[in-house]
């Protein structure tokens, strides 16, 4: 074999970089199916995770203490009386649609 070259491979510093296999999209392949689980899955995470939020930024009122204004009600009661209530529940759903509440 002497005299004759035969086709050599590139050297490896020639070859140009190729992308690591993790950089590509893992939709990509995904049937109808498929896509509609994973679209499902990440719909239901949200929603999760909107309610952790919601659960963590909700006042806790002491035990036995109106949630509204404070004064002293039944021991396990939230709300002194309904119009408490009702006054509460206004405030916190106009604050809401304002845009500034929890």
């Amino acid at each position: 074999m002497t005299g004759r070259t035969s086709a050599s491979w590139p050297d490896a510093r020639t070859l140009p970089e190729r992308a690591p296999l993790t950089d590509h999209d893992p939709t990509e392949r995904l049937g109808a199916e498929d896509m509609a689980a994973l679209h499902a899955e990440q719909l239901l995470n949200a929603a999760m995770l909107d309610h952790q939020r919601a659960a963590g930024a909700a006042q806790a009122s002491a035990p036995g203490v109106c949630t509204n204004c404070g004064d002293e009600c039944l021991p396990m009661a939230v709300y002194c009386d309904d119009d408490c209530r009702g006054d509460h529940e206004a405030r916190v759903q106009t604050l809401r649609r304002q845009g500034l509440g929890r």
